[in-house]
């Protein structure tokens, strides 16, 4: 569809740059195509809940009336020149604006000390999990593009993320005290590719509702990276391939990654920025099928040796365990999303003509930016202060264990950066 749209020369929908009128981001055909994008993604999402028979499924059009609302204001926030400049996303705005709507639904706590749950028409919309996976799918990773900076760009981005993300998750279980799933969510969140990482590692692991205070901590502390690291790299006279590719391999989302290597200012470093982030983004597929195949056959012997563990034959008799064969055991936990991301590429590189692609490129990455603000919208969603607040220590440890990830994170790759940009 996309493809289509691209070769009857219909634009890519974006606000334009506003600085005191609102009104004037709206100028130009390319915010018409909302008008379309609007109701052609609800359908999707509507479609994938009707297959599944979600609960309160027909009611999915009221919820996501208001999640594409606080996901068309986040966008249109954000695209306010100040705002721009000071690098606050859509993704920072979208979080706050779905609590903020959250707290005021739930009103005060009940008496048991818990928040009123969320109307079945909205909670419906709430789809976190399905919008970031889709905005996955919609990654077109172009070979061509690839092919000149692809074997520098695996030394920056898969050297050291596969296994530093796995010490520093065990650093936060052990010294930090956290919980080993929440650990490696919010530590692969850091070293791999920001929220989509966090999704997907948390759907590996079945813990999806562990994902949204990690998510909420990256999008809050990636700004300091954005505006801080191109200075640093200027300050410290770094060349704009190492730059970018140190950028890409340390900030945590594509559109955060761009940004920082525009406010470098070398067009070599946007670049670099975005082949090695999207080399990244690639790792999340295996690494989030290797998490599911470890973690599976984990749960799978656990569950037998409780089973095991009984006194007698009479007792295990009466068990309610049943085995469940480690292929279906580990299908239930294979994140989909890889199915669809792999698809996507072999058709982008091989049906869409090779003119066309980077202006497909550009439209898919578009739509899949939609996707991933609705998702951050339903992380709001699923915050509630007064909670935060009795999590205050978890929301210390995860911050602590974020800031010893990017620490760790900045200076590893930029050595890998240094080595394969200027040494090799």
């Amino acid at each position: 569809m996309i493809a289509i749209a691209v070769h009857n020369g219909i634009p890519a929908a974006h606000f334009e740059i506003w600085n005191s009128n609102p009104f004037d981001s709206l100028h130009g055909n390319q915010s018409l195509d909302l008008l379309v994008l609007f109701p052609l993604q609800g359908l999707l999402v509507w479609l994938a809940l009707w297959a599944v028979k979600a609960k309160a499924w027909k009611d999915f059009w009221k919820g996501y009336l208001v999640v594409y609302f606080l996901s068309f204001l986040s966008k249109w926030l954000a695209a306010q020149k100040s705002i721009k400049s000071a690098s606050l996303g859509d993704s920072i705005w979208a979080i706050l604006f779905g609590a903020v709507l959250r707290n005021v639904m739930a009103g005060s706590p009940q008496p048991d000390g818990r928040s009123k749950p969320l109307p079945p028409w909205l909670k419906v919309a709430q789809q976190t999990e399905l919008y970031i996976a889709t905005s996955l799918v919609l990654l077109c990773i172009n070979f061509e593009v690839l092919k000149p900076l692809a074997p520098r760009a695996l030394f920056v981005s898969w050297i050291d993320t596969p296994s530093l993300f796995v010490v520093v998750a065990m650093i936060g279980t052990s010294w930090l005290k956290i919980d080993f799933q929440t650990s490696m969510i919010m530590s692969g969140a850091t070293f791999i590719c920001g929220s989509s990482a966090a999704i997907a590692l948390a759907a590996s692991l079945g813990a999806g509702k562990k994902a949204d205070l990690p998510i909420a901590i990256i999008s809050v502390f990636t700004i300091p990276s954005i505006i801080a690291l191109p200075y640093i790299a200027k300050a410290i006279n770094v060349g704009p391939q190492v730059s970018g590719a140190w950028f890409g391999g340390c900030v945590d989302s594509t559109g955060a990654v761009i940004a920082a290597a525009t406010i470098y200012g070398d067009d070599a470093a946007v670049q670099t920025a975005a082949v090695v982030k999207m080399v990244q983004n690639v790792l999340i597929g295996p690494i989030s099928v290797g998490v599911a195949a470890v973690w599976t056959q984990r749960e799978e012997r656990r569950m037998r040796a409780l089973h095991n563990s009984l006194e007698d034959d009479l007792l295990r008799s009466k068990s309610d365990f049943k085995p469940v064969p480690y292929r279906t055991l580990l299908w239930s936990r294979f994140p989909k999303f890889v199915l669809g991301f792999v698809l996507t590429a072999v058709l982008f590189n091989t049906v869409v003509p090779s003119e066309d692609r980077e202006l497909v490129n550009s439209f898919s990455f578009m739509v899949g930016e939609w996707y991933s603000t609705m998702s951050f919208v339903s992380i709001g969603l699923g915050l509630q202060f007064h909670e935060l607040r009795r999590e205050a220590r978890l929301l210390l440890k995860l911050t602590s264990l974020y800031a010893i990830a990017q620490l760790v994170d900045i200076l590893s790759t930029l050595g890998l950066a240094y080595i394969a940009f200027d040494l090799i």
